[in-house]
């Protein structure tokens, strides 16, 4: 027998996870040449894509002065 399901959609779920972590979507243009450069990084690195945005923002725009 299945486990009963705890969300309606994924839609839900996915909502659901993103409360639970503090998580928001963040939507922005960047120049194609950027985005070829961070797939480089994250290829090289083996990070995601939201982890390698967060350590940019962390590391340079939210460093102590």
């Amino acid at each position: 027998m299945p486990r009963p399901r705890k969300y309606a959609s994924d839609a839900e779920r996915v909502a659901a996870y993103r409360a639970r972590h503090e998580l928001v979507t963040l939507s922005v243009d960047v120049p194609a040449e950027i985005v070829a450069g961070i797939e480089e990084y994250m290829k090289f690195k083996n990070l995601t894509k939201a982890a390698v945005i967060t350590k940019l923002v962390r590391t340079q725009l939210l460093r102590k002065r």
